[in-house]
């Protein structure tokens, strides 16, 4: 499926977290998107997942409109992991598994590192840990994608609304293909 105008669409979620939600925790929302897959592949049909060809994360403040106040202090990594996590459709706290939402975890689709002002280096940054690409898209054969926030060194000191806009297309898969990714895709 190549990545154009008339196969790519949008799917998006966000949350809301708290202001004084303490470091070192984690916070996500689960996004079906079983209306997108089909990873049964019967007699001459072929299964079909969702390619997710790049990943678009956002902080809001002030109910998601505003920039970063100057005080804030919570540095955050945000990202999107395919698999039952345990969160819920609406946002709710789990603890993770070390190294969940980082690169070592086949299941991370993409993955944003997020300082603000008033973190230790003293400057913003918004640094990419990981994301997909246009030649080669993360394929989701799983019904469940979730928003994932875990809070770093600092609680947040604002209500801080996290976001994302997935670049996606349905793609067919074959056997072999799909019989990978079902064997790569289990939390």
């Amino acid at each position: 499926m190549t990545y154009d105008l008339k196969n790519v669409f949008y799917l998006d979620t966000q949350f809301d977290i708290a202001a004084a939600v303490a470091a070192n925790t984690e916070t996500g929302r689960t996004l079906d998107v079983s209306a997108y897959i089909d990873p049964v592949a019967t007699n001459r049909a072929t299964g079909v997942g969702l390619a997710i060809y790049k990943v678009h994360f956002d902080y809001g403040f002030s109910s998601g409109n505003c920039p970063m106040p100057a005080n804030e202090t919570a540095a955050a990594r945000l990202a999107m992991v395919v698999g039952d996590l345990g969160f819920t459709s609406a946002a709710s706290a789990v603890i993770l598994d070390q190294n969940s939402l980082s690169a070592d975890n086949q299941n991370l689709i993409g993955a944003q590192d997020f300082y603000p002002p008033a973190y230790a280096a003293s400057s913003v940054y918004e640094g990419t840990v990981i994301e997909p690409s246009i030649e080669v898209p993360y394929i989701v054969v799983r019904d469940t994608l979730n928003l994932v926030i875990g809070l770093g060194s600092a609680a947040t000191a604002n209500i801080m609304n996290v976001s994302v806009r997935l670049e996606c297309a349905q793609v067919k898969l074959s056997g072999a293909v799909l019989n990978q990714l079902l064997r790569t895709q289990t939390v």
